[in-house]
């Protein structure tokens, strides 16, 4: 096997970091055998290649003395080779209170937040950290456990974009050492007389990383000895499938995804269309577009938006990161928060009779033609075009928006009902209820827009004059 500095710097190299030259690495270091052999590591590659390197530690507040300790040992380890440091001190329990996070992910947060920022800062190229072949395993099941799916048996990258859940920050991550097993950098450390850092809460089994290395590790060892090198295989097996599914991604998300406020907007029929594999990868992109990473993101939450996807209209999920998934008639939705009214209530408009109008971005037509011009299997195609009886209609129309007390007698019911009754039981999204068109005359509401017409509207046998009516978002 090659020597840790050669796959070090080829892992370097594959990033993309080697050329063009004089890019800065951040390397993060603990302290810890892994990532005190990385900064040696990184600085021998350094004196042969063309990179700059700085180190970066990050007291996490939670272990007093101890972790002030670690600080200055990283210090005094970047003194000697000559390497910047810097260091910063988080409150990692206030960001776990402030975010509702569990420790271990507020832990997390905190370290890449100041990684991203010193990184940013100093304008490096890419942070690189300690990961080795035996945390891709950790990883791996981890993920397991976690129901995450395909793309979770992928574990970690070799290179990756992390984004805070703001989305304020952003970083590249890097891990050189992804392909060596622990052992190795313990080795490295022992044969260069290198005393590294022990951190005492990784012996703390309340961590489930902790307990998978503690406990289900050496379990699994002795079923397999080479556990470790099998789920490892598995990570790369899985990023291969993961790349041919992301290609299928590619293809189809220009055409298919646009941005909408603070999230994005998926076309529905055009979604349904593809394969339920592709269907599942894409949705994972949109969250990961959004909140920079898909850690809480589990495979239950994919499924429940795929069946809520194919269910209709008026679903909502809460995911991990504030995000929400909404499904419409047309659209699905992937959003920070709660969504905004897709367009403004309109003010209640008389409408020509027949004729044309345009009302707060809305363009209407109306016509009169005669029941035989109207093919009947056109009938209820157009969610925006609506055949009525003249008669039924009478001498005056116009358009609003809902108020209290509105009912409706839809298409094929036996009798009236609250519209907001119907809302909710034809799955009309809450924050499109307040501003969907209602066509009205003196009868009362004889069109949903975009839903359904009135019973007593409806064009029958005995129909002689229709009413063709048309709507659509003025995208002038």
């Amino acid at each position: 096997m090659s020597s840790l500095l050669t796959r070090v710097e080829d892992a370097l190299a594959q990033a993309g970091l080697l050329q063009p030259p004089g890019q800065t690495i951040v390397a993060a270091v603990s302290g810890g055998p892994d990532s005190l052999a990385l900064l040696h590591l990184l600085h021998a590659a350094a004196q042969r290649n063309p990179i700059r390197l700085h180190c970066a530690h990050l007291d996490h507040g939670l272990r007093g003395a101890e972790a002030e300790a670690d600080a200055a040992f990283v210090q005094e380890a970047c003194r000697r080779l000559g390497v910047v440091f810097h260091t910063e001190r988080a409150d990692v329990l206030d960001l776990q209170a402030r975010l509702g996070l569990s420790l271990e992910a507020a832990a997390r947060e905190a370290r890449y937040s100041f990684l991203a920022r010193v990184t940013a800062d100093i304008g490096a190229a890419a942070v690189a950290t300690g990961h080795t072949q035996d945390d891709q395993a950790e990883t791996v099941l981890l993920h397991l456990l976690r129901g995450s799916g395909l793309r979770g048996f992928r574990g970690m990258l070799p290179l990756s974009r992390w984004q805070s859940r703001d989305c304020a920050l952003h970083v590249s991550v890097v891990r050189p050492l992804l392909q060596a097993a622990r052992q190795e950098t313990e080795t490295y450390c022992r044969e260069r007389s290198l005393s590294p850092r022990w951190d005492a809460s990784n012996a703390e089994e309340r961590f489930q990383r902790n307990r998978i290395r503690l406990s289900v590790m050496p379990l699994l060892r002795q079923l397999n000895p080479n556990v470790v090198e099998s789920l490892t295989r598995l990570a790369v097996s899985a990023a291969r499938d993961i790349a041919y599914l992301s290609q299928q991604v590619d293809a189809a998300w220009p055409g298919m995804v646009t941005p909408r406020g603070d999230g994005l907007r998926i076309g529905r029929q055009e979604f349904l269309g593809l394969h339920p594999s592709v269907r599942a990868h894409l949705l994972q992109r949109a969250y990961v577009e959004l909140a920079g990473e898909a850690s809480e993101l589990a495979f239950t939450q994919i499924d429940a938006m795929l069946v809520a996807t194919e269910q209709g209209a008026g679903r909502e999920i809460t995911l991990g990161h504030g995000l929400r998934f909404f499904t419409t008639r047309e659209e699905l939705l992937l959003a920070h928060g709660p969504l905004s009214p897709p367009w403004p209530p309109i003010p209640e408009t008389p409408l020509p009779l027949p004729g044309e109008a345009q009302v707060g971005g809305w363009r209407i037509v109306v016509r009169t033609i005669a029941s035989s011009e109207v093919d009947s299997e056109r009938l209820g195609l157009d969610p925006y075009q609506a055949f009525l009886d003249a008669e039924s209609m009478g001498q005056r129309l116009w358009l609003r928006v809902r108020q209290p007390g509105d009912r409706f007698h839809p298409l094929g019911a036996p009798g009236e009902k609250k519209l907001k009754a119907f809302f909710i039981d034809s799955g009309v999204p809450r924050q499109e209820r307040d501003c969907t068109p209602l066509l009205l005359c003196e009868q009362g509401i004889a069109w949903v827009v975009g839903h359904r017409i009135a019973h007593w509207a409806r064009v029958t046998a005995s129909t002689e004059r229709v009413l063709e009516v048309r709507i659509a978002r003025d995208e002038a």
